[in-house]
């Protein structure tokens, strides 16, 4: 009887121990096991950041540019004096001046009337006898300086003169010739510093409207000037016939404020400016 109850204890006992040891080894190969995906798990994690994700690059959308340029605006005259208005003087957005136009020190001594004083008079720049003008054959746009410190001189029956985003407009009329002055901008004295700018003339009668670059100087000759009234009004030149146009308006135009004027004058009476027009 005591045999059997030692033999039957000692079964119990082993039966524990197998117990135990199976859950031992369980819990080591789960741990084990555990830790193996725990680590393919941050391994992958690691190469997914590593890696570079290609994206498609998002649209852009196309946005056109405004472009400038500038506007014909026709303008109330000051002063017709009975005479027929311009139908469209000087066109810019705003048809203000930038700023008030700069006044040289150099004394004026003859002028034809206070209010042009400012551009044309004496002592003042003229284009000598050997002095060639542009006189354009093709009907293209045509680029001419305007020079800094210096001015560009112009007849023609018709066109549209572009400048510093300004456009003069000058619609042909029957005897009717346009003379105009432009101002550059005013000379800085620092050199490598090129204030020179850029007209483009457009809409003229090819092979009748002439042009020329004028030295600098404080003002363009009165007598110089004036001798172009007198070919316009009497001989005609390239634009009128052989006894010349009836009427001449000349526009006077400053780069560095857009300061501008027009006047009208008539044949036997050039010195006699009405002005119709200025801002």
């Amino acid at each position: 009887m005591t045999g059997e109850k030692k033999s039957h204890g000692w079964g119990i006992l082993e039966t524990v121990l197998v117990i135990v040891l199976i859950a031992v080894i369980i819990i080591v190969v789960v741990a084990i096991w555990g830790q193996r995906d725990l680590q393919s798990l941050m391994a992958g994690i690691s190469r997914q950041l590593a890696e570079p994700t290609a994206t498609a690059a998002p649209a852009q959308a196309v946005i056109p540019l405004p472009t400038l340029q500038p506007t014909v605006v026709p303008l109330m005259p000051v002063h017709s004096g009975g005479q027929s208005d311009p139908e469209a003087v000087v066109a810019s957005a705003g048809l203000e001046r930038i700023k008030e136009p700069w006044s040289t020190p150099v004394r004026c001594e003859e002028s034809f009337n206070s209010r042009s004083a400012w551009l044309v008079c004496e002592p003042g720049v003229i284009l000598d006898a050997t002095a060639a003008f542009t006189i354009p054959g093709t009907e293209e746009p045509w680029h001419i300086n305007v020079p800094e410190g210096g001015f560009t001189y112009f007849s023609l029956g018709e066109g549209v003169i572009t400048i510093d985003g300004v456009a003069l407009s000058l619609p042909g009329e029957e005897g009717l010739n346009y003379l105009v002055l432009i101002r550059g901008r005013i000379d800085d004295t620092i050199m490598d510093s090129d204030l020179n700018g850029t007209a483009v003339v457009t809409d003229f009668v090819a092979g009748h409207a002439i042009w020329g670059i004028m030295p600098p100087g404080a003002y363009v000759s009165h007598d110089w000037f004036r001798d172009q009234l007198v070919v316009s009004s009497t001989t005609g030149g390239t634009n009128c016939g052989a006894t010349g146009c009836s009427r001449v308006r000349i526009v006077l135009f400053d780069v560095d404020s857009h300061f501008y004027q027009m006047y009208e004058t008539h044949t036997g009476d050039i010195d006699n400016w009405t002005l119709l027009a200025e801002n």
